[in-house]
């Protein structure tokens, strides 16, 4: 067996500390560094990490630890930089998505990874869950003939917990749209099922529901009105292994004069197999959960991930006969144990000189298909978006 990467953390919120322990009880790694800039972060990484290096910057960890691959868990706005810092420092890099915020980010990683040879992942894991990896075998099985269109609906009906208009990815200063932050998960799926690269992109969109007149710092905890509140915050933070709490994200008032996100987007998407697509990504959803229609040529396929109810499953419409069968090949509809088997993936991957099943290319792919989006809905044109191997 080969011995286990060297790797270091950078970025400790909940997801760097779930990442990080992820690398911590893993065979296929070594924990061996972690990077942020807080110090009471690192203070709580030293509590349950004994042993392993503390840095008060990704880029001095990169240069100076010795570790092979740095995994990046900041916010979005800093991956492409800790990802680029990395690659120039040798180090092989998996970033949590999305990869990059910009096309410019985007190629930079791609030109870097070229120049280098070093292996770049993407935390898209969902490619490592039971539901959807039953997916992509019954359309490699050739169950429903060559994929020849597809419709996805990405509800987000978060409520109390996590909307994403209460924290940092109310305004555009934080995220350039929640179709980058959020959507990218689903949109991977996507091009992973068509099975071809996304080519062009026409969007639009607009903040219908949140937002409105309440000032910017007003916090739901010190509403007046948060009794009455639909959208009052139940804090979800903490995690379970390492035992620790910290704050996660804002509980700023989903109403306030600063919002300025699409809370809806719909996107058309060609691609360059022909296929073409449908996105739609709705933040005022009364259910939380992804919805596929995938037209073949001899079949349609139908899936969903109920989060709400924790139900899914497939159901496959023949073309001619109508004959119908419906499977539930899984309850989960979450994560439910694709981080892990994403990084082993990783590391395999790089061991072996191949791209990993979350690779540059599911990276760059779905986080250029959000900023298209972006670019789409503020000139009203259609985006064309450049090939990963041509930037």
């Amino acid at each position: 067996m080969a011995a286990p990467l060297a790797v270091g953390v950078v970025g400790l919120g909940i997801r760097g500390f779930w990442i990080a322990q992820m690398a911590h009880e893993g065979k296929a790694t070594e924990l061996v560094a972690m990077a942020d800039l807080d110090p009471e972060k690192l203070d709580i990484a030293r509590e349950h990490f004994e042993g392993v290096a503390m840095y008060q910057s990704g880029e001095t960890m990169a240069r100076e630890a010795d570790i092979e691959a740095v995994l990046v868990g900041t916010g979005d706005r800093y991956h492409a930089g800790n990802a680029c810092e990395a690659l120039r420092a040798g180090k092989h890099v998996l970033v949590e998505k999305p990869l990059a915020q910009s096309f410019e980010g985007l190629a930079e990683i791609a030109r870097l990874k070229r120049e280098t040879g070093l292996t770049v992942g993407t935390f898209l894991e969902l490619r490592q869950g039971t539901l959807w990896k039953r997916v992509k075998e019954i359309i490699e099985a050739g169950e429903i003939g060559e994929v020849l269109a597809a419709r996805l609906v990405d509800h987000v009906g978060r409520d109390h917990s996590q909307f994403f208009g209460r924290t940092a990815t109310r305004t555009r200063e934080s995220v350039v749209s929640l179709v980058v932050q959020k959507g990218v998960h689903a949109l991977d799926l996507l091009n992973w099922f068509i099975d071809s690269s996304p080519r062009r992109v026409h969007a639009v969109g607009d903040l219908r529901f949140f937002g409105g007149d309440r000032p910017a710092d007003l916090h739901c905890s010190d509403c007046p009105e948060r009794e009455e509140c639909p959208h009052r915050l139940k804090r979800t933070g903490g995690l379970a292994r390492p035992p620790i709490e910290i704050e996660h994200g804002e509980d700023f008032c989903v109403w306030s004069e600063v919002v300025d996100v699409e809370d809806v987007t719909f996107a058309n998407i060609a691609y360059a197999s022909g296929a073409v697509a449908s996105y739609a990504e709705v933040h005022f959803a009364p259910w939380y959960g992804i919805h596929f229609t995938i037209y073949g040529s001899k079949a349609q396929m139908d899936v969903e991930a109920n989060h709400d109810t924790g139900q899914a499953w497939i159901e496959i419409t023949e073309r001619y006969t109508r004959d119908q069968r419906r499977e539930r090949p899984t309850r989960d509809t979450g994560h439910g144990g694709a981080d892990p088997a994403l990084i082993v993936d990783f590391v395999e991957a790089l061991r072996e000189g191949r791209e990993p099943v979350s690779g540059l290319r599911a990276g760059y792919e779905s986080a250029a298909i959000g900023i298209a989006c972006r670019e789409s809905i503020d000139s009203g044109t259609a985006i064309d978006i450049p090939d990963v191997d041509q930037v």
